[in-house]
């Protein structure tokens, strides 16, 4: 279609507040912050919610800029602008679920730009739903689309069932008898106190079928005698040794012997050996240990394996493996954790609590087939090839009693309901309701009541499964108690989603809609949409394998709810829009082509069904690369802009968008528990797009180019300006390139083929670095050696002929830079001074010559060496006067150049530096303002 009429400039094509914005997104990332929606169920890499709020807003109000008649000047436009920033900053508030009058103000601002009627929301990939969520509450038509069911499900708890039961007493006999009027029930908090009660009868049935599995263990006098509540046992997998010595005896893999490091509270696991009989058990042991090494190794032997306890011989990972694919990994209990007054004790293990662990098998467990590769899976490698085998026998038959006890808990809320008053219909209907999210529960219980939970020493719990979007293995693991009151257990996994549901809904909310579609294959019928989505990541995260985990147990307590949603087996895998090799027989081309064809379908599609007046915005996140670990799970960060980038920015393009804007939006909880020092990633890059023109020009690569040097300066300057850290620098730099790149019909090659998309970034990225490098011609003579000097040798050594070279070059002297305290000359080498070793009274006041780079460092140094703080590092930046702006000019080129020679120390003090100057300088110009006029400046000017 050609678009005419140009549609309004949005507040989203021209700027955001993104400090609140990314700390709001890093502070609803955090575990431990309370009750939130998205504790109802474990979704991987869900959209932190100030996120989406932001982002929908933003592409509805218009910027001032598109209303000269209103505010003709950069002045009244800027003013305004803030105006609506500080709408978005009371929108990033914590808890706003309590706060509905904050979404009511935002509501009637976003009606004054819309001519009175919002438009619908349509989320295609809607996943663990926080964008149709956020679209619900702030009093959009919310839309949230998936395929995989579980998703399908969470959507229709958030949008559909929460909603459809706010303000609405609960019906349960208890809390019907002391039921108050007024805001007693207000929003959700009649259904989750309805939760809590029916979790409680399922409790209670559970202990009366399965208690006799979790007996209470005897303590020893010294722990104060008599019985204790068990909060945990923790097991070792074991495996027949392979050393002669041993003669095929099992013995233990436990990556440590530690039951608690915490200070105060040192407790381990001592190993007691009989070589002779090749016998092991272990004791559990308290106090001060005479070798710590040791007990935090257990019998763990590096990256290559572990080491067998009776002989000390390796046993490698490629021997555990063949030995698993055998069918031959055993698994010992190694201590039992127990409740008391004062915290956890830990007791060895007696005959009575290991024959209760091995209950036999359950009637009618889930028999279903892990796939047999899937991304993030490992345990596959080790024969773990079925879903229940995830699971000891004991949790086994605990998962499958609390799965039947909440699908037949219905009858109870069905017959309260009407008791309630409720007619039949509306009986069954909240019954539903009650078992659906029960069942929530259930998975809960799933991610913290299987064999590879880690027990962590260091908080004494039980640690879930899904830290993060993997199925790695696990060897020494722990088992929760899931009938006590604990981590893990049901009446906490139960009472944590009914905390949750009360955040879901406000007096306000409406219903919405969760549909089951394929967005390659079309969406909704509705049309006139604002589409927002944040669709899967190229081969970053299975969904769909990872899902299985969870959706069996759903099927089993909700099949007869839920029929249609679950009536496969599995989640269905081949439609899934990742590029997943597994799902086309190991081919990479094919998955690829996979993913990139229904991109473009997907965004074919939603560009006939979107509302012109409004940008389309994408999210995209970057791979997140696993190290080749065995039972270690780390992550690392890698840029991927020959895949994921490029398929993204080809569908978009190739559908008929032009990329408008790009933000980096960093909601990683990193960024803040390491104080702003890290160099990952933004954790997205939302993309603003709108529908190109049927007739768009074309343009030779030559002409692209020209316009890159013209718009990429100012572009980079308004970054900049907006404190985009250094480390998500070039990925910002995509967006006003490809905005260019994407608003021709073609860019046309000399060779008269047209310029691909890879071509492009690599483009984009060459001019980016030219315009980096030509800042230095604004830089002092010192500061550009010290520059081309860290290019080629950071800190480290070179020779003196070499630095009198160059300084002849930049038109200075070695020994000049020597007396400005920036390099060491000693012995024939030279090196730049690091920021820890610079003098810690420096004071610019009394020093006569001040190149760029010392000023940089010596922040440097107060910043992120010596961690002063904000406070401490304005009062330098203060006497640095406005000269100290090119501290931050510099320290983005010299992430530049440390991140190229991979000199990760250096590149994450200066990004740390760019992240943490907005409260510097805002401290600074506090204190510029109240200090005396006639207090003079470094240089002497009052």
């Amino acid at each position: 279609m050609t678009v005419s009429n140009s549609p309004k400039k949005k507040l989203i094509e021209v700027a955001l507040p993104l400090p609140e914005i990314n700390d709001a997104s890093a502070y609803d990332k955090m575990p431990g912050i309370g009750p939130h929606p998205k504790g109802i169920h474990h979704w991987w890499a869900r959209l932190p919610l100030p996120t989406a709020r932001a982002i929908l807003f933003a592409s509805v109000v218009d910027d001032p800029e598109a209303h000269p008649e209103k505010w003709p000047t950069e002045e009244e436009q800027n003013a305004e602008r803030e105006r609506l920033f500080d709408i978005i900053r009371r929108m990033m508030g914590k808890k706003l679920h309590e706060s509905p009058e904050v979404y009511a103000e935002a509501r009637a601002e976003m009606l004054r730009h819309s001519d009175g009627k919002l438009p619908a929301v349509f989320d295609p990939f809607a996943g663990g739903g926080s964008i149709p969520l956020e679209a619900n509450r702030m009093g959009f038509d919310a839309y949230a689309g998936d395929l995989n069911p579980v998703a399908v499900l969470l959507n229709k708890c958030n949008l559909e069932l929460a909603p459809r039961w706010a303000n609405h007493a609960p019906v349960n006999p208890e809390d019907r008898r002391r039921i108050g009027g007024g805001d007693a029930w207000r929003g959700t908090h009649g259904l989750a106190a309805d939760i809590r009660y029916y979790s409680r009868l399922v409790h209670d049935r559970a202990v009366k079928q399965i208690g006799s599995l979790y007996p209470k263990v005897r303590l020893l006098k010294e722990q104060g005698g008599g019985e204790a509540k068990i909060i945990a046992w923790i097991w070792a997998r074991t495996v027949a040794s392979p050393s002669p010595a041993a003669q095929g005896t099992h013995v233990p893999l436990m990556s440590t012997f530690w039951l608690s490091n915490k200070k105060g509270s040192l407790t381990w696991l001592e190993p007691v050996v009989d070589k002779m009989k090749r016998e092991f058990r272990f004791v559990v042991k308290s106090g001060t240990p005479s070798d710590r090494t040791s007990i935090t190794s257990g019998t763990k032997a590096g990256r290559g394996g572990f080491k067998c306890l009776l002989s000390g011989d390796p046993i490698p990972f490629d021997y555990i493996r063949s030995e698993g694919q055998k069918g031959r990994l055993g698994a010992v209990m190694v201590a039992v954790v127990a409740e008391i007054r004062r915290g956890r004790t830990y007791v060895s293990v007696t005959n009575d609590q290991t024959a209760c662990a091995h209950a036999p098998m359950p009637n009618d467990y889930p028999d279903t087939d892990l796939p047999n590769e899937a991304l993030g899976f490992r345990v596959q490698n080790y024969g773990i090839r079925k879903h229940w085998q995830m699971f000891t026998p004991r949790q086994l038959v605990a998962m499958v009693a609390i799965c039947d006890l909440v699908s037949g808990i219905s009858a109870d809320a069905h017959a309260d309901a009407l008791a309630a008053g409720f007619n039949v219909k509306l009986a069954d209907q909240y019954a539903e309701t009650v078992c659906t999210f029960l069942a929530l529960a259930v998975d809960r219980c799933a991610d913290f009541n299987n064999s590879l939970c880690r027990w962590s020493p260091s908080n004494q719990k039980v640690m879930n499964l899904f830290g993060r979007q993997a199925i790695p293995m696990i060897f020494d693991f722990s088992e929760a108690n899931i009938l006590a009151d604990t981590v893990g257990g049901w009446t906490t996994c139960s009472a944590h989603v009914a905390d949750c549901i009360e955040t879901i809904a406000t007096r306000s909310t409406q219903l919405g809609s969760a549909l089951q579609i394929d967005a390659a294959s079309g969406t909704n019928s509705a049309t006139q949409l604002l589409v927002s989505t944040d669709p899967p990541y190229y081969d970053n995260i299975g969904y769909a394998a990872l899902s299985d985990f969870f959706y069996i147990w759903l099927r089993r307590a909700l099949g007869r709810i839920q029929p249609d949603l679950f009536s496969t087996v599995l989640v269905p895998k081949l439609p899934e829009l990742t590029a997943s090799p597994e799902n086309f027989h190991g081919n990479r081309e094919m998955a690829k082509e996979h993913f990139e064809a229904g991109f473009r379908k997907a965004f074919s599609a939603l560009r006939h069904k979107i509302d012109p007046q409004f940008p389309l915005t994408v999210y995209y996140a970057f791979k997140q690369a696993d190290e080749d670990g065995e039972d270690e799970d780390q992550a690392g960060v890698s840029i991927d802009l020959t895949t994921g980038w490029e398929t993204l920015l080809e569908a978009l393009i190739s559908s008929g968008f032009q990329i408008t804007a790009t933000w980096p939006v960093r909601a990683s909880q990193a960024w803040r528990m390491r104080s702003m020092g890290s160099n990952a990633l933004a954790s997205y890059i939302v993309l603003a797009c709108r529908p190109r023109a049927s007739d768009a020009p074309q343009i030779a690569s030559s002409e692209f180019r020209r316009e890159l040097k013209r718009v990429l300066p100012a572009a980079l300057r308004h970054l900049q300006q907006g404190n985009i850290a250094p480390v998500d620098f070039a990925q910002a730099a995509l967006g006003p390139g490809m905005a260019i790149y994407s608003r021709y019909g073609r860019i046309l090659e000399s060779s008269g083929t047209q310029l691909s998309i890879r071509a492009a970034i690599n483009i984009i990225n060459q001019t980016l670095t030219e315009v980096l490098s030509e800042v230095e011609d604004e830089f002092d003579a010192d500061t550009r050696w010290a520059i081309a000097w860290f290019e080629q040798f950071g800190f480290s050594e070179g020779g003196f002929g070499d630095a009198e070279i160059l300084s002849k070059a930049k038109v200075t002297s070695v020994s000049g830079l020597q007396q400005a305290g920036i390099v060491l000359s000693k012995g024939g080498k030279v090196r730049l001074l690091r920021p820890d070793e610079l003098p810690a009274d420096w004071d610019p006041q009394n020093d006569q010559s001040i190149p760029v780079w010392e000023m940089t460092h010596h922040l440097l140094r107060l910043y992120h060496y010596q961690a002063v703080g904000d406070e401490a590092t304005s009062v330098l930046l203060r006497k640095l006067g406005s000269n100290g702006e090119a501290a931050r000019d510099l320290a983005y080129r010299l992430f530049k150049i440390a991140e190229k020679r991979k000199l990760s120390q250096e590149a994450l003090g200066y990004n740390a530096l760019v992240l943490g100057w907005p409260e510097v300088a805002r401290l600074a110009r506090e204190e510029r303002i109240a200090r005396p006029a006639t207090q003079p400046d470094m240089f002497g000017r009052t």
